[in-house]
């Protein structure tokens, strides 16, 4: 689905110039998903960089549930200058909105546009230091402690309506038993 440029009227593209809004939104695309579906497959080379518009997206691992992400979180700019194979699957769940940005034209925006750069930066830097700081945090603390942590993050984000308690537990490194009591 070609993408409006009403879908880039988000505080994250609020530097760009109505020029290069019309330029990335003619070189994107929307992905909507009725049911969970797998959009970015383990090992594969990224040639795009994804926006969550709406929704929720699962990140997996061998299987395994590691991240949430909701919307306004960025996907791929870890690989915007690599050209590795990703290390994670990606998964949108119903009733998300997915913007599927062109790498290279998303990446000149990055480079010719100093305030773009550092709103992406903000907002690419700030996932993985939750992730670790959750990750963290999860060690610390006992079970019910973790799924308090695990709860009230994922809540604030909207995106506990995605989860199942199994994929609960694969997060937290519990048993599902244990999570569930």
């Amino acid at each position: 689905m070609i993408l409006h440029e009403s879908y880039l009227e988000n505080p994250t593209f609020e530097n760009l110039s109505d020029r290069e809004k019309a330029v990335l939104a003619s070189n994107s695309s929307l992905m909507k998903f009725e049911h969970e579906e797998m959009f970015l497959k383990h090992g594969s080379l990224l040639n795009s960089v994804y926006f969550i518009h709406e929704g929720v997206v699962k990140m997996k691992h061998n299987n395994k549930l590691f991240q949430l992400l909701g919307a306004g979180d960025f996907i791929g700019l870890l690989y915007l200058y690599s050209h590795e194979p990703s290390f994670f699957s990606a998964f949108g769940i119903a009733g998300s909105e997915i913007i599927q940005f062109e790498k290279n034209v998303f990446k000149k925006f990055v480079s010719t546009n100093s305030k773009f750069l550092v709103d992406v930066y903000n907002k690419a830097t700030s996932n993985p230091m939750a992730l670790m700081q959750n990750l963290a945090s999860y060690k610390e603390h006992k079970i019910n402690g973790a799924l308090a942590d695990f709860l009230l993050y994922f809540d604030e984000k909207n995106c506990l309506q995605a989860v199942k308690q199994k994929e609960i537990s694969e997060v937290l490194g519990y048993s599902r038993e244990n999570v569930c009591k």
